[in-house]
């Protein structure tokens, strides 16, 4: 079979399987359909928000520092210590030489996952900070663009009705 008779049967059958162009049912071969990928319960779609757990954050910090951080520098120590001794058995040969640049390459990583994990626990500890300082800033700008009206003052009101005019040095 060619690929012109192969792409007639598939078209043939997606015509089938949707309809023909005009015929009613769920879908008609001459509309097109979009899915949008979305989320499933649990994972923002329930409409519950944004949440944010201080009790998971503290524990997810406390694991960084107390297990994670410190298994990964023993870890990249032990390696660090096996490498650099077949790195001097094989010092005269082309292999050591590839050990030792393997070294550094994996020094690098170590370094690397270690500055990760110490920017994510920065992450994990500073999130209560930034939430309070946008919601800070976003009261701020409230009472920036919508100030609260100027102070009534006692005594007799003008025979006008208005208010006598405020002076700013009255709010200092």
């Amino acid at each position: 079979m060619g690929f012109e008779d192969e792409w007639s049967k598939l078209q043939a059958e997606s015509a089938a399987r949707l309809g023909s162009p005009g015929q009613a049912g769920p879908h008609r071969a001459d509309e097109s359909h979009t899915r949008l990928n979305g989320t499933s319960p649990g994972r923002g779609g329930d409409g519950q928000g944004l949440a944010s757990s201080a009790d998971k954050k503290k524990a997810a910090v406390g694991a960084l520092e107390q297990h994670i951080q410190p298994d990964l520098s023993a870890a990249g120590r032990h390696m660090d210590a096996a490498m650099e001794a077949a790195g001097k058995g094989f010092k005269d040969w082309a292999t050591g030489a590839g050990i030792n640049e393997a070294l550094k390459g994996w020094r690098a990583s170590v370094k690397e996952l270690q500055n990760r994990l110490s920017a994510e626990k920065s992450a994990l500890s500073g999130t209560n900070v930034l939430f309070q300082g946008a919601d800070k800033g976003l009261g701020g700008e409230f009472d920036r663009r919508f100030p609260a009206p100027p102070p009534v003052l006692p005594g007799p009101v003008p025979a006008d009705g208005k208010p006598p005019f405020l002076s700013g040095l009255a709010d200092y």
